[in-house]
């Protein structure tokens, strides 16, 4: 009795095994998948292939992260790109913001291993919002300098100093060592492409002290740090410094990896011997360094990458019309019952908008209508402010020439006290600087015109500024050069030293034109 007790137990155990073994056959197929995938690339895709087989239904959004992070370790992000797309989908079925969280990050990450920082900075974004709401600090970090990174690569400077330094706030409240000399060695590479070399040397060297005083051994923190001081003193063209970092980056690497770190470790470390004039193995570090560059074929998997994410979407939207198929037809009868509530409901719908746009019609005409009665009112200003200006400089034309003439006569009758009297009240009717009247009117119209202009052009002087203004108010050469009182053929040339300054000498582009956006 016992031995079949036995037995039976023996037996139930062995079932529950290999059901057990069944269940988690495709974590084998995974874990075979990443010893190998950096050897053999094609015998991994062919394990993950085999997981996907194996895989339970409800396993499958933490198969697809494992996945993600193969793909990614071995740079076929088109793939790992396909797979963040079927991640993303599960778990927002599954409703899991954790782990939709996670791929997130990922599709950040891709988008900037692909050159598409806007994109990362998007996803990085909302990693970064969930994070902040859980007070996850390390990862908040890890958001905020990713941030910096992205705006780094777009060569917007300030907004990536402002998320590394957002991010080393952080600090004060937690300790991580490795993950804030990342940072600070961020910032050093910030300052050196800011030009400031001195700030920059401080703080690559900052994080490299950090890590030997805490002997951290984290190879990514190390690699980033180190690469990072040997890229410093390559571009400032120390030669044995530059090569003691660029050699020293190396033992954080993977020789034979067909990975960005190693094309860069193997770059940097190239241009060290260039500046040590060792040609013998700079030749050598080439040739490794070409190698891997052909191998990694980067721009080839970038231009499937939006043909696959396409394709892939398109399926999902396939499933989904059948599924959406299959429950019309359970529901069949609710339809036919509903469908009247439907139709009224969008006859009223239609009404409602057709009412809508007619009202949004209207006052686009209103609009419309007010601008070109502001724009007419603003016509006839400008056509005032001219009559008005060459009316004025008629004027003192005649003042300043009767004046002339009274000198005269003074001269010849130096005696006559009624001659200076009249010479007093000629000069007081004569403006002393009729531009300025003239400029003041102008300012009324064209309130912004001289500050926009000298946004975009500030070398240009007081003469041009002025010839400019009349130009915009479509003045003749002729009108101008009775305004300023010169030659037509001095408001030519004056014409020309413009449109030199406003850069538009090899342009076709007419200079009134051109005026009018300011």
């Amino acid at each position: 009795m016992k031995k079949k007790v036995f037995f039976v137990f023996l037996f139930l155990n062995l079932i529950n095994f290999c059901i057990a073994q069944d269940k988690k056959s495709y974590v084998a197929y995974i874990d075979s998948a990443n010893a190998i995938k950096y050897k053999d690339g094609e015998k991994a895709n062919l394990y993950i292939q085999k997981a996907k087989k194996a895989v339970p239904e409800k396993d499958l959004g933490d198969f697809y992260l494992k996945t993600i992070q193969i793909y990614i370790d071995i740079n076929h992000f088109d793939e790992a790109l396909e797979y963040c797309t079927k991640a993303h989908h599960a778990f927002t079925e599954s409703n899991t913001p954790e782990k939709l969280a996670i791929v997130n990050s990922y599709f950040a990450f891709i988008y900037g291993q692909l050159n598409d920082p806007h994109r990362a900075i998007k996803y990085y974004k909302i990693t970064l919002d969930f994070y902040q709401k859980k007070n996850d600090k390390a990862r908040i970090i890890k958001s905020l300098n990713n941030l910096g990174n992205a705006y780094f690569s777009l060569s917007k400077y300030d907004l990536s100093q402002y998320y590394f330094q957002k991010s080393l706030l952080v600090f004060k409240d937690y300790d991580d060592p490795a993950l804030k000399a990342f940072v600070m060695s961020n910032l050093g590479k910030l300052f050196f492409s800011k030009k400031q070399y001195v700030q920059s040397e401080k703080y690559l060297l900052e994080a490299k002290n950090i890590l030997e005083q805490n002997k951290i051994t984290d190879v990514d923190a190390n690699y980033n740090v180190i690469y990072n001081l040997a890229t410093f003193y390559v571009n400032r063209k120390e030669p044995i410094k530059a090569l003691l970092y660029a050699k020293k980056a190396g033992e954080f690497i993977e020789e034979k990896s067909v990975d960005f770190d190693n094309i860069k470790y193997l770059d940097n470390l190239y241009k060290a011997y260039l500046l040590n004039d060792d040609y013998k193995n700079a030749a050598f570090t080439f040739q490794k360094y070409d190698s891997i560059r052909e191998m990694l074929n980067i721009e080839e998997k970038a231009v499937n990458v939006e043909r696959i994410k396409a394709q892939h979407e398109y399926e999902l939207k396939q499933k989904l019309t059948s599924l959406k198929q299959e429950k019309k037809n359970l529901i069949y009868i609710i339809v036919l019952v509903v469908f009247l509530l439907i139709v009224v409901i969008c006859i009223l719908y239609t009404i409602n908008y057709r009412n809508k746009t007619e009202a949004l019609n209207l006052e686009k005409k209103l609009i419309e209508a007010r601008e070109k009665e502001l724009e007419f009112d603003n016509h006839m200003k400008e056509k005032l402010l001219v009559y008005q200006s060459m009316e004025q400089q008629k004027v003192d034309s005649i003042f300043k020439s009767i004046l002339e003439k009274v000198n005269a006569l003074k001269i010849k009758y130096q005696h006559a006290e009624e001659i200076s009297e009249i010479i007093n009240e000629i000069k007081i009717s004569v403006k002393p600087n009729t531009w300025e009247d003239f400029e003041y009117h102008f300012l009324q119209i064209h309130e912004s015109f001289y500050k926009n202009l000298e946004q975009k052009h500030p070398n240009l002087t007081n003469y041009d500024k002025r010839l400019a203004a009349m130009l915009k108010l479509r003045l003749s050469t002729k009108e101008i050069s009775n305004l300023l009182n010169v030659t037509p053929k001095t408001i030519e040339n004056s014409r020309t030293r413009l449109r030199k300054k406003l850069e538009l000498t090899n342009t076709k582009e007419d200079l009134s034109k051109y005026l009018d956006d300011f």
